[in-house]
């Protein structure tokens, strides 16, 4: 008797289970600080976006003074983001100098952790249908193909948002050079680093884990339909029999 198949998000969320409940001495301290300080960042990232965007067009497209007071809120808000990185990058040292000096151990781990969950997630797929597993499968492809092309298509975005703030300008009066080339590199730094931020941050949280689903769903379909097979050809040789 075959099971209904569960929701995607469910699924998803099997394949992010852990196997086994993590002992509380395996788990860094500083996890939930670097969590915090990972937070931080992001805010003050986004904050620094906003305010580099409405500091660019006060200055480029309204030809209006820049008050002292925005610029030192912009690199207040430069500064805190990138004292937030790093010190998120400190607080996860000894996890990163664990997997730096074996690395083959952590790969190891980390392979082990996740063909638990796909096997649990296999074995909770044993009674579905071939055809249904292989339906759900085309449309977490489908997903995953437009998340992925949303990914690029906002990374060449950030990166080109500062050319394309000079080519628009164009038509006006531009900046001297000595003020023009400092804009120019700082744009490009902020969005260039925006843009591997929010592309790194969706391939983690949305492209990865889709494949994995799709991955799942295909062997799941691919053993459904093998033990469809099995019986029916045992079927048929007992009614030779």
């Amino acid at each position: 008797m075959y099971s209904r198949l569960p929701p995607t998000y469910e699924l998803l969320e099997a394949l992010e289970a852990p196997s086994a409940p993590t002992p509380p001495s395996a788990s860094p301290p500083a996890g939930g600080l670097a969590r915090l300080l990972w937070i931080g960042f992001i805010v003050a990232l986004v904050a620094t976006l906003l305010g580099g965007g409405a500091l660019a067009v006060w200055r480029l497209w309204l030809k209006h003074p820049v008050p002292p007071w925005s610029l030192r809120a912009f690199e207040a808000f430069l500064a805190t983001a990138a004292a937030c990185y790093v010190g998120a990058g400190l607080a996860r040292t000894r996890s990163v100098l664990a997997r730096l000096r074996n690395p083959l151990r952590w790969q190891a781990r980390e392979m082990d952790r996740q063909r638990a969950a796909e096997d649990a997630l296999l074995r909770q797929l044993a009674r579905i249908p071939p055809a249904q597993l292989e339906a759900r499968q085309r449309r977490v492809a489908l997903q995953l193909r437009l998340w992925e092309g949303a990914a690029r298509t906002a990374g060449l975005l950030l990166a080109l948002a500062p050319a394309a703030v000079v080519l628009a300008s164009a038509w006006r009066a531009l900046p001297r050079p000595e003020q023009m080339v400092p804009m120019l590199l700082w744009g490009y730094g902020v969005m260039l680093v925006a843009g591997g931020a929010s592309y790194l941050y969706l391939h983690v949280q949305c492209s990865r884990p889709l494949r994995r689903l799709a991955y799942v769903l295909g062997e799941a379909a691919r053993m459904n339909a093998e033990l469809v097979a099995r019986r029916a050809q045992r079927a048929a040789v007992r009614q030779e029999a």
